[in-house]
């Protein structure tokens, strides 16, 4: 060569944009595709955790179902010790659409150390379905009072296909009222079954055994 440096032709800088194009177009394809594998694999984590935290809550609330009526906020007394219905426990349904109450139950088990509080053991739990939303909510008394106010968690979003069933006499049924006697006693179902669908983990079901069973030796 003389006196020119020497440089790139037309050909050979369009043929290195062609190149270069090339390749941070398919960077850009494998970093959108690892961020949404990694919101996929975070979505999945989040609904196995909504599964556990489910599955924990059903199992301490029914597997300890005691048998005691409470009063509710105006004063009446509610004999329901513990109910289920998909379509919602309560007696008289004044709402079409919003919040159902699948299960309620009074139960015991609630830890009280050194008696701090001045309260039972015992709690009012009621599990709510509210369109995709599935709540528990609890109150700090048994007997509600006019302005007690339960708390409500939220156990899991986009729940669908939500069932709930009773085992009595061998037979799954969809719906169960139980209700102490006058001497106290009441007959409990078996076991709660508690069926639902989540987008990412499919068909799901916890089955708990009630204090109606007997443990095994």
């Amino acid at each position: 060569m003389t006196g020119r440096e020497q440089g790139f032709s037309l050909l050979e800088v369009l043929a290195a944009a062609a190149v270069f194009a090339v390749v941070a177009s398919l960077s850009a394809s494998l970093l959108i595709g690892a961020l949404r594998t990694e919101e996929q694999g975070e979505a999945v984590l989040s609904e196995v955790s909504d599964v556990h935290r489910i599955g924990a809550l059903i199992r301490e609330d029914v597997g300890q179902i005691a048998i005691r009526p409470v009063r509710n906020s105006e004063g009446l007394n509610d004999p329901r010790v513990f109910a289920t219905d998909i379509t919602g426990t309560e007696d008289v349904r004044t709402r079409l659409t919003g919040p159902v109450e699948i299960m309620v139950m009074t139960r015991s088990g609630w830890a009280n150390p050194g008696r701090l509080q001045p309260r039972s053991s015992l709690q009012r739990v009621s599990w709510i379905l509210d369109e995709d939303r599935l709540y528990r909510s609890v109150w700090a008394y048994p007997d509600a009072g006019l302005d007690t106010e339960p708390q409500r968690q939220l156990l899991a979003e986009g729940v669908i296909d939500v069932e709930i069933e009773v085992l009595q006499a061998g037979v799954w049924r969809n719906t169960t009222r139980v209700t102490a006697g006058e001497q106290g006693e009441a007959e409990l179902p078996d076991a709660v079954r508690l069926r639902y669908g989540l987008p990412g983990l499919g068909q799901l079901e916890h089955i708990i055994l009630t204090p109606a069973v007997e443990p095994r030796s």
